[in-house]
């Protein structure tokens, strides 16, 4: 009973560690047969709870190929609802603030109208700070609920770009 009260805190640190690496997945157009492949982090919540229709709202900060180029981008769990946004066809832009450990920086993001996904502007900027720094903090001004932060965990995002870079090579 001893060895078990020692073993069970040390076995649960190992899960949550495990559980809070980033993953991978290649997808293939049937059609086409070109694939893509995708490395991305733990989902995570807002650093606040939020109200009704997004109390259970996610979001994964990700990085993805094709063989030809490379991006970065967050999703989310549902449909946003941001402000401060520009119009364009089809899509909407943005700027906000992001910060990569300790560096504070206001960068580009492009949504098509009605996504779930924020694309990066400046993916080779934003996959070097992916691969570089700890920690990700993304500020966004939601509808109604005002700045509204998500942290992500970069613990082990260099060796899931990695295997994603090297499963777009084939």
């Amino acid at each position: 009973m001893h060895v078990f009260r020692i073993l069970c805190p040390l076995m649960t640190a190992l899960a949550v560690r495990a559980s809070a690496q980033w993953s991978n997945k290649v997808s293939k157009d049937e059609m086409t047969g070109k694939r893509q492949a995708f490395a991305h982090s733990p989902l995570t919540s807002p650093t606040r709870t939020l109200g009704f229709p997004y109390g259970d709202l996610k979001a994964w900060l990700g990085f993805g190929c094709d063989g030809e180029s490379e991006w970065a981008y967050v999703g989310f769990s549902s449909e946003l609802n941001l402000l401060n946004t520009e119009t364009h066809e089809g899509y909407s832009t943005l700027h906000t603030r992001v910060k990569w450990d300790d560096q504070l920086e206001t960068m580009a993001f492009t949504q098509k109208w009605g996504g779930s996904f924020l694309n990066f502007e400046d993916g080779e900027s934003t996959i070097a700070h992916m691969t570089t720094a700890g920690t990700a903090l993304l500020e966004l001004e939601w509808y109604s609920l005002g700045s509204v932060y998500f942290r992500f965990s970069l613990h082990g995002s260099p060796a899931a770009i990695a295997r994603a870079r090297a499963a777009c090579k084939i």
